[in-house]
């Protein structure tokens, strides 16, 4: 007959097989948990920055501060904006309504964007322009300008 292991050396076993298990996950979770919180500070801290952030149409510029020309099949569209507030903002684009439904989007062309390199500073004022690869059929009735460094923060103007 096989007598069994004594409870003693089952016990140093047991223990030792958590403290392999427990060797071999903690890195793993440490990690996780790392980029979890490494993730929820830049959220947060994103906000925080963002809350000093703030831009404007320029009215003295075209209409309300926004050019356009939809004739023809070079259609573009300008608008010159300020950054009202206390934060540089860059990549800019534009979001549009025609005939109050249809929304298009465009990118800001290279040579008026602004990039983290090169940013709208506070009290700034840039053209921004958008050459528009679609021939625009319509009235446009909206526009509005998002940037990358605050997303939530954006201005919309109603033409």
């Amino acid at each position: 007959m096989i007598k069994g292991v004594s409870p003693i050396i089952g016990f140093v076993i047991v223990i030792a097989l958590v403290f392999v298990i427990a060797a071999l996950i903690s890195p793993w979770a440490f990690n996780i948990a790392m980029n979890a919180t490494n993730q929820t500070g830049t959220t947060v801290m994103n906000k925080i920055i963002c809350q000093n952030s703030g831009y404007d149409f320029d009215t003295n510029y075209g209409t309300n501060g926004v050019n356009w020309n939809f004739t023809g099949s070079d259609d573009w569209l300008k608008s010159k904006v300020v950054n009202t507030g206390t934060v540089n903002l860059y990549d800019f684009s534009f979001e549009i309504e025609i005939n109050s439904t249809i929304i298009k989007y465009y990118n800001v062309n290279s040579t008026t964007q602004k990039t983290k390199a090169s940013p709208l500073k506070p009290g700034q004022s840039v053209i921004l322009h958008a050459a528009l690869t679609d021939d625009i059929n319509g009235t446009l009735t909206k526009i509005k300008i998002l940037n990358e460094a605050c997303p939530s923060i954006y201005i919309e103007q109603d033409i």
